[in-house]
């Protein structure tokens, strides 16, 4: 089988705080997704996104991770399931003094030939900070 190496764009969408409904759960935005190789089991992830953060501020992000390929076979075609963890450096009005800052985090998503819903949970990480699950929608720009 040969390489091939998909790049999509990401739009982001939705953000469910754990406890709390006063802080902003419309986090639009746009991004890019680069995945390596998409043939093999363990995927190679590259990314970058801006999008209304929880306190409505642009936020950016770049990030780089591996995730783990599930491929399913269903009645209307191939079906994958993601598993993985990206690191990331990203930058957040108000927060760390406007400097980046560096985290890790995990996903999962669930996609087809042309798209996908990404998943991520982003742990409590200071006092004053919600855990908080948050959903992007991908989209195949194209296949190198």
């Amino acid at each position: 089988m040969s390489a091939a190496d998909d790049l999509q764009v990401i739009i982001s969408g939705t953000a469910i705080h754990m406890g709390s409904n006063d802080l902003n759960e419309q986090n639009y935005g746009l991004g890019l997704q680069y995945d390596i190789n998409t043939h093999r089991d363990w995927i190679p992830v590259i990314n970058l996104a801006s999008f209304k953060d929880s306190n409505d501020n642009t936020s950016r992000y770049v990030g780089a991770g591996i995730k783990r390929r599930l491929r399913l076979k269903t009645d209307s075609g191939r079906l994958n399931l993601d598993l993985g963890a990206i690191a990331l450096a990203m930058k957040r009005p108000g927060y760390n003094d406007d400097k980046p800052f560096y985290g890790a985090i995990p996903f999962f998503s669930v996609s087809n030939d042309w798209g996908g819903i990404n998943v991520t949970y982003v742990p409590e990480v200071e006092q004053d900070a919600l855990a908080f699950w948050y959903f992007q929608f991908s989209f195949k720009l194209l296949t190198l």
